[in-house]
This record gives C-alpha cells, structure tokens and sequence, in this order.
C-alpha cells in the first residue's frame, strides 16, 4: 500500500461548508453545506425529522439572467449519503506517524471524505489513503474505500454503496402528507464483503457461499467449525470469526 500523504497534500478541494456546531448524539445533526463552486448557492442540511427519518433537506437559489429573477425551492430526500448519516470524530494518519483528529463526514455516494478542523472553520474534500470515522478504519483499494473488518494472515474488509432513488412521480399537489409522498427521493445504502486473493479483490458471498471463498481442502473444517459454533454467516460477526478461525489452520 502506497505511504500515506502528508495532510497538507491531501487537502485538494476546499468547499465552504461551515459547521455550526459539533456533533451531540443526543441532538439532530446541524450542519450547513456550502459549496462555493456552485452557481445557483445551494444549501444543504442534515434534519431528523418528526417521525424519527433522517433526511437531506437542500435549499435552491437559482437565477434567471432572462427574467432577472430568483427562485428558491427546497428539496427532502430520505436518508443521506453519509456513513451513518452524519458528522463524526475521527482522524487521519500524517506521514511522522502521528494521528491528526478531525470532525469528519464520510461521503458514501461520491465515495469522498470531509474534514473540518473545528466548529468555526471551513470543510475540505479529500481522498486520503486511510482514515478512521466513529472507530472504523477505512483504507482506499483499486481506488476506493473499504472498511477493513479483520487484518491478519488474511483480509476481510466491507464496501458501502449509496444511490438515490428519484421514481417518485411529480406532485401533483394532491398526494396525502407523510410518508414516502414527503420526500423528493431515497439515499439508498447497501455493502459488500471483500477480501484480497492473488493481489486483487473478491467478493466475499454472505450464507454458506462464504466458504467457497477458501480453498477446497479447508472447507470441511471450516463447516465444521461453524455448525459447532453456530455462527450466521450473513452476518458481519459471523464471517469476521470464519476468517478469524481460518488463520489458525
């Protein structure tokens, strides 16, 4: 794996998102998002709304040069491309080896990650080799991230996807309120499992697929091994301990 960049180099994109204050767990996220490069001056905001939903909510400024007029909208989508839907501590490794702490917003969608030094100060977009959010480690592989679950003599590691769904038909202003109906669209968010095998990247299946990640020899014991310790093997915990086990062989 190439060395990690010094966090000067990393810092590529500055956006002017403004973080108006730190992440509380007990409260809805409250971040505003600028992005400077933008014409029309959008405005995004994370929002926990009444019923429980997590939403993007996004304000439009757009300018006719026609008509010299302004119009503004706002947008609901359920859900967010976010990991975990928000902003958390984390860091990043310098070249000295020290950790340098940031407040962190791990784009899944865009497959990007954002810093903020603190509350006051702007946001940056960057693709770092390796970062750590809310105590998961991510590593960049063929160019994108993955979560590295297990790391000894073999390798488990978890991809995320993020797509917006927007099937939703135009409103005709007669829809029942509540519901799907509230929402322009839905981030969408689904994983993978992968692990490395001649220098490149499998899928990992979930379920008894799962062994024919190893070789053919192996598998009888691995089966064994998960019957008498009756493990799920569509579950994160339970491959994570199929590899584990795996290692000792």
């Amino acid at each position: 794996m190439k060395a990690l960049l010094l966090i000067s180099v990393m810092v590529v994109s500055p956006l002017c998102i403004a973080a108006q204050e730190l992440y509380n767990p007990a409260r809805s996220y409250n971040y505003f998002i600028r992005e400077a490069k933008a014409s029309d001056n959008n405005g995004t905001r994370i929002v926990v709304a009444e019923n429980g939903d997590t939403t993007l909510v996004s304000h439009y400024k757009l300018q006719h040069s026609l008509n010299n007029s302004l119009q503004e909208f706002t947008r609901v989508f359920k859900g967010t491309p976010f990991f975990k839907n928000g902003w958390y501590k984390g860091s990043l490794s310098a070249k000295s080896g020290q950790n340098v702490n940031f407040l962190m917003a791990y784009n899944i969608q865009k497959d990007v990650l954002y810093i903020v030094k603190n509350a006051g100060a702007d946001a940056v977009e960057i693709r770092p080799d390796e970062f750590t959010i809310e105590g998961h480690t991510f590593r960049k592989y063929e160019n994108v991230f993955l979560e590295t679950l297990y790391l000894r003599k073999n390798i488990l590691l978890k991809g995320y996807e993020c797509v917006l769904s927007s099937s939703f038909s135009d409103k005709t202003g007669y829809e029942p309120s509540g519901g799907d109906s509230a929402y322009e669209g839905e981030f969408r968010k689904s994983h993978k499992f992968f692990t490395i095998q001649d220098d490149a990247l499998q899928v990992v299946s979930t379920g008894k697929k799962a062994l024919q990640s190893f070789p053919k020899t192996k598998r009888p014991q691995l089966e064994q091994f998960v019957k008498q310790n009756n493990l799920n093997l569509k579950t994160q915990h339970g491959l994570v301990e199929l590899f584990r086990y795996y290692d000792t062989l």
